[in-house]
């Protein structure tokens, strides 16, 4: 009885056979992720870095339109190893890259199911390639990949579903609103949306972490160099002044050579503002970001200044040391640097080491300068073996694919230096070591750079993560190690770290624990103190997978608390005799129960829900189609008013990304275009109602009344 209560915790699973080449402990997660996408229309699949969730995803898609070619939207670096692995599936896929839709290009023709592969990338609603897909999304089913989708704040893993999902697809279990929900915390119910598997780190390489830190001496042009930019002026506006600082020092704790690149790159920045004050010009964002690169790091200056609006204060005066720090860079570059030393003596083992910077001409700086025979090396928009610039992908199967005959006569490099480029899905399992050479802005890139290594199917017993930290002083004023430790946390929120401290994540660490003991729906009765009471009862609708509802309660009421759960369900475990379960004592326990399944039915269709906030569009587009639905019932246009009250209906309901901005463009189009848009508006289907209600299961917890008692059977 405690077993089929403690499955009964456990998210809905479809009833489906996954493919042969799905290994076993992917299936469970192929089950829950096609169960959540055919009855929510997508899913987001966040099982941990390296444990094939591209084969999962493949499945599921396959198994939801298995007619249709399977459309996977990646990042272009991953385009090959997507079409290798449907070809070794032999799954038909159409591959897009995220570059092409941030280009505005759409995939052609018409596809099947969708997947969004390292859809982290797709949590910003004002970026150009969520623009570009959200309407391209609106009737389509599809499933969602990444192993870290929080990369800022919980809100990411909203922008991200509702590409696919309604906003209101959690009411029924009191979440009216995906998105304002996440704004604050992680609701029990989101297990329903981000599928996670089961753990499978016992299957993955033990992982060995230690830290790096090297010391700088006194005479070091690394601390005058640190001086000189604390020194600068930068602004009158202490905010830019301090983006601006913070900028420059990031660099610095990289290395010479992208510390001079950076100063470089403001020095021309301060030219092109003087010469633009000169000619009364004013300098707007897009040329700033011409200037600066498509580096991110470079970027996080130019949010503060308005498309048409003045650069802010820059201190021109900076003019003169800035030039002179460019100077101590070259200078330094061509010297000693403490760091690469310290990491040339970890590499100098043999050991295939993978180092990771945030800046390309870091990479130059280490190939050219680390002192050890063949380093490899793969940027953005290159790669190599020392200055020897090869095919990226040859480069980097000299990290995934067993020795070859003409490593003989050719050895293969050991080293590796990549920028992120390298971080996201790329499978090398030949690696010993991962260095942190720099430390990102966030906690995902950290656990997307060490999941290289990381894979299912590695020979590597361990692996070695090693984190390079800059010097306390320079820490101090960059707060590097801060702000990865505050971002780290969303993902112990949402469940998806090693830790067991979301909702869910108990419920599956209960369900894991009965595994393997036979389930058996019914009543039962075992001793333990107090007296409590687990009930497990499930809302079934038409062929949807049904809902399963798990209990306690004990002197303070019903919860649906894991932890609660869990630990009257141990009574039974340590049960030695069995009793017969007292029937007055059932009967009381079911009308209980009655009234929290009659709160379960209201919240099944609706009933005490708020509905999500609309934004002031659609609060217009309503305004406007009430208008002309009572305009056409007074001149009984019914034809008029069928497609104006289904307007009203779509608009009342929660929507997708690609749904709210067609729904917001209604309250500007003219009338007639508006009329046509309404009359092809698919009809929505009612929501199934419950049609059965089924008990789990009673299991009565009871102090023990006589040590004497004689055990009687359960009826």
């Amino acid at each position: 009885m405690a077993a089929a209560l403690a499955r009964a915790l456990l998210p809905p699973e479809a009833p489906a056979d996954p493919p042969a080449w799905l290994r076993a402990d992917q299936r469970l997660s192929f089950r829950r992720a096609l169960a959540a996408v055919r009855r929510f229309g997508g899913a987001l699949l966040a099982d941990g870095v390296g444990t094939g969730k591209t084969y999962i995803a493949l499945a599921v898609a396959a198994a939801l339109e298995p007619r249709r070619p399977v459309c996977v939207l990646a990042p272009a670096a991953l385009v090959p190893q997507w079409r290798e692995i449907a070809r070794h599936t032999r799954v038909p896929v159409q591959l897009h890259s995220h570059e092409t839709l941030s280009r505005g290009r759409l995939p052609n023709g018409d596809p099947g199911a969708v997947i969004v592969d390292e859809s982290h990338r797709f949590r910003t609603a004002s970026t150009r390639r969520y623009e570009t897909l959200a309407p391209w999304c609106v009737g389509r089913s599809g499933l969602l990949v990444s192993a870290t989708p929080a990369v800022n704040r919980l809100a990411d893993v909203a922008r991200q579903l509702l590409l696919f999902v309604r906003d209101d697809a959690l009411n029924w279990s009191g979440v009216p609103s995906l998105l304002g929900s996440l704004d604050r915390c992680a609701p029990d119910a989101l297990a329903h949306l981000v599928v996670t598997g089961e753990d499978r780190s016992r299957l993955l390489p033990e992982r060995v972490s230690s830290e790096v830190c090297p010391g700088e001496p006194a005479s070091s042009p690394f601390w005058q160099i640190q001086q000189g930019i604390s020194a600068l002026r930068l602004s009158q506006d202490p905010v830019t002044a301090g983006l601006i600082r913070t900028v420059l020092l990031q660099a610095l704790a990289s290395s010479p050579a992208a510390t001079g690149q950076a100063l470089g790159r403001y020095r021309a920045l301060l030219l092109h503002a003087r010469d633009a004050a000169a000619a009364g010009l004013l300098v707007s964002r897009n040329a700033i970001r011409q200037l600066a690169g498509s580096s991110g790091h470079q970027l996080v200056l130019w949010p503060l200044v308005a498309e048409a609006a003045a650069l802010p204060d820059l201190a021109i005066s900076d003019l003169d040391g800035v030039t002179a720090l460019e100077a101590q860079c070259r200078e330094w570059c061509g010297g000693r640097d403490e760091k690469r030393s310290a990491l040339a003596a970890v590499a100098a083992d043999g050991k295939a080491t993978l180092v990771f910077t945030t800046h390309t001409a870091t990479v130059r700086h280490l190939r050219a300068g680390l002192g050890l025979p063949r380093v490899a090396w793969c940027t953005g928009s290159m790669a190599g073996v020392d200055q020897t610039a090869l095919p990226r992908s040859a480069v980097l199967d000299w990290f995934r694919r067993p020795a070859l005959p003409t490593d003989a006569i050719q050895p293969r490099p050991r080293v590796l230096v990549a920028t992120d480029v390298a971080a996201e899905g790329l499978d090398l399992p030949l690696v010993d070591r991962v260095v942190h050479y720099d430390l990102p802005w966030t906690a995902v890139r950290l656990d997307q750079r060490s999941g290289r290594a990381f894979r299912l199917g590695s020979s590597r017993k361990a692996v070695e993560v090693i984190r390079f930290r800059p010097p306390p002083a320079l820490e101090a004023a960059i707060h590097r190690e801060a702000i990865l430790d505050a971002k780290a946390a969303l993902p112990r929120v949402l469940g998806l770290g090693a830790e067991q401290s979301a909702p869910w994540r108990l419920r599956a660490g209960v369900a894991a624990a009965w595994e393997g003991v036979p389930a058996w729906e019914g009543m039962a009765m075992c001793h333990g103190t107090p007296a409590a009471v687990v009930a497990g009862f499930r809302l079934g609708t038409g062929d949807a997978a049904p809902r399963q509802i798990v209990l306690a309660r004990t002197d303070t009421g019903w919860t649906e608390d894991p932890g609660t759960v869990a630990a009257l369900l141990e009574c039974a475990r340590g049960s030695t005799e069995v009793a017969a379960a007292n029937p007055a004592r059932i009967r009381t326990v079911v009308r209980g129960l009655s009234g929290v399944v009659r709160a379960a039915l209201r919240a099944a269709h609706g009933a005490g829900i708020s509905s999500a906030p609309m934004s002031p569009l659609v609060k217009a587009a309503m305004r406007r189609l009430m208008a002309l639905a009572r305009r056409a019932a007074r001149e009984r246009r019914t034809d008029r008013l069928r497609a104006l009250t289904g307007g009203i209906a779509f608009l009342r309901r929660g929507h997708t990304a690609g749904e709210l901005r067609m729904a917001e463009a209604w309250a500007g189009i003219p009338e007639g275009p508006l009329l046509t848009v309404l009359d092809r508006l698919p009809v929505e289907e009612a929501p199934s109602p419950v049609e059965r209600i089924e008990l789990i299961g009673v299991l009565l917890v009871e102090p023990r009344r006589s040590a004497s008692a004689v055990p009687t059977a359960v009826a």
